[in-house]
């Protein structure tokens, strides 16, 4: 029976209709499909399983998204302004928001299925729904759908942001309107709360590099940030133009840096209100230009003999740090200059590729120029350089086993005073850990690799064990298995229980791997991974620490 048929007959009868002509209507045109469907599906599933009535549900699924029509059902969605009873009884089952979903990629612009989609996300099916083009299409369900990712990230920290924002990107890069009204709203955001806002600007940072890398639309993000920033797109705005070149060919070129430097500086110089320094604080823009002021330190090709090219990158690169959270109101010129004149003692002072007495000579120096967050991270830059140049030439000369390289040291120390830099310093970290150098013994290599170990795992007492773990993971069938049980010792001495889920599984993944090198371990070694295993109440715990008992004595393994 239509679900609409009540409503018609009491119409008829408060008109004046006879009952007896109701009964006889109803009586000759009820065909019982409804109830036919529910019996055939209940005699199938009898005879054949519950698996029939899965094949039965898809087929009448299809039939639906077949006869659909979007215009009927959107006026009797606009009568009452609610979905039909049948359409929310249909929707706490899968298989029919399946059906819904189909419905809504093929209407997109269906008042009803937009309302439909926003009931389902209203009852907790979110997660279903960011792989959904057609939900981001709504901008009521793709809020929703924004604010539910938010929420799933917002515990996250520099160690696991990464891993959290898969479903984030999912949801907002699928589309160029999604991606667009995510970073509205970001920006909108960044503008209202001004230095609070900090970890939405890593979000909307890494969105955009998301977009570069893997979505292959650069020129979508390039435009995107450009409008969010006050920028005329297509031509006729200097910093528009000259930022869309750098970030293009990831190169700072004389007249791009020219056409910037004149636009801010003069602004400054002249006391009217300043371009917008957001654009100018994004890494694809100030990184090339970095590399223009300081690449000679590390090899690149730079500009080191035009002096007047240099003092407009310094001063570019030390105006838009300055600027907190792209408000150029805050910025102050002294303190603009006082960098200014750092860097070029930097860029004069800091020698490239030095031999080590050089190092020890500059060393207290360059402990004072690590405080400043840019100025370590052109150190940081210059120590990656140093140590990897020439196929790690840097080791063949000055490693010993005895003693650490005091560049190791410097990364440590700018791990700790410069958090926001520790990716860096374990991107420094991994090439030497990875490192072949040539003229090495393979126990000489090992003792590398335990040096680098020693540092990584200070490193990742730094609020930084996940990425650490992350990558001993990706890596661990490259790995000499001594090597791995020396991490996880080195790893382990520096946490104490009760260890979170996080932790320990990617390390008992290790120990898995690695069991018999475990096995012939030192005893000190072995006995540091029992106490973890004993600590952990995990079956997979329990099976490894049985692993580790000698059958015969019930004791401990002891291997000197």
């Amino acid at each position: 029976m239509e679900p609409t048929a009540e409503k018609f007959v009491n119409q008829y009868l408060e008109a004046g209709g006879a009952p007896f002509n109701t009964m006889n209507l109803l009586m000759t045109s009820y065909e019982g499909l409804a109830a036919m469907a529910n019996m055939v599906n209940r005699d199938m599933t009898t005879a054949f399983g519950p698996s029939v009535s899965t094949a039965i549900t898809d087929a009448v699924g299809r039939k639906i998204v077949e006869s659909f029509d979007p215009q009927k059902a959107d006026v009797e969605y606009g009568e009452t302004g609610q979905l039909p009873e049948y359409i929310e009884a249909m929707l706490p089952h899968q298989d029919w928001r399946k059906m819904i979903y189909r419905l809504s990629e093929r209407y997109p612009s269906s008042t009803m299925l937009s309302a439909a989609l926003q009931h389902i996300a209203d009852q907790g099916y979110q997660a279903e729904m960011t792989l959904l083009s057609s939900a981001s299409l709504h901008t009521h369900v793709f809020y929703s759908l924004l604010a539910e990712c938010l929420e799933k990230i917002s515990p996250a920290n520099e160690e696991n942001l990464q891993e959290k924002m898969g479903e984030l990107i999912s949801t907002v890069c699928r589309r160029e309107q999604t991606y667009l009204l995510a970073q509205y709203v970001f920006h909108g955001v960044q503008q209202k709360l001004g230095p609070q806002a900090m970890g939405i600007r890593r979000i909307a940072q890494d969105l955009e590099s998301y977009m570069f890398d893997n979505y292959k639309r650069p020129q979508l993000a390039i435009n995107i940030r450009l409008l969010l920033n006050g920028l005329a797109v297509g031509g006729g705005d200097r910093i528009a133009d000259a930022v869309a070149s750098i970030i293009q060919d990831a190169y700072a070129a004389a007249g791009d840096v020219a056409s910037i430097y004149n636009e801010y500086h003069g602004a400054v110089a002249s006391g009217k209100p300043a371009p917008s320094v957001s654009i100018l604080q994004n890494e694809r823009v100030l990184g090339p230009i970095i590399e223009q002021a300081f690449g000679h330190l590390w090899g690149t090709a730079a500009q080191k003999q035009r002096p007047e090219l240099a003092s407009k990158c310094t001063w570019l690169i030390a105006y838009a740090t300055q600027c907190a959270d792209g408000l150029p109101d805050s910025v102050s010129i002294d303190k603009v200059q006082q960098l200014v004149g750092q860097m070029k003692e930097v860029r004069e002072e800091l020698p490239a590729r030095p031999i080590q007495t050089h190092v020890y000579g500059i060393l207290p120096k360059i402990l004072e120029w690590i405080n400043t967050p840019i100025l370590a991270r052109i150190v940081l830059l210059w120590v990656r350089d140093v140590t990897t140049y020439d196929n790690f030439t840097y080791y063949s000369t000055y490693f010993t086993s005895s003693e650490v390289p005091v560049l190791f040291l410097l990364l440590e120390e700018i791990a700790y005073r410069q958090p926001l830099l520790k990716p860096l310093v374990f991107a420094a970290y991994k090439d030497s850990f990875e490192s072949r150098v040539p003229d090495f013994p393979p126990e000489k290599q090992i003792k590398l690799q335990k040096m680098v170990i020693n540092r990584i795992a200070v490193l990742a007492q730094l609020d930084y064990v996940l990425p650490v773990l992350n990558y001993f993971d990706a890596k661990k069938e490259l790995i000499d298995e001594s090597v791995i049980v020396y991490f996880l010792c080195r790893l382990l001495a520096q946490f104490d229980a009760p260890y979170p889920t996080e932790f320990y599984t990617p390390v008992l993944g290790l120990l898995q791997h690695a069991i018999d090198g475990v096995k012939v371990a030192k005893e000190k070694d072995v006995m540091c991974v029992r106490d973890f295993l004993a600590r952990v109440d995990d079956d997979q715990a329990r099976a490894l620490g049985a692993m580790l008992v000698d059958d015969a004595t019930g004791s401990p393994i002891s291997i000197d």
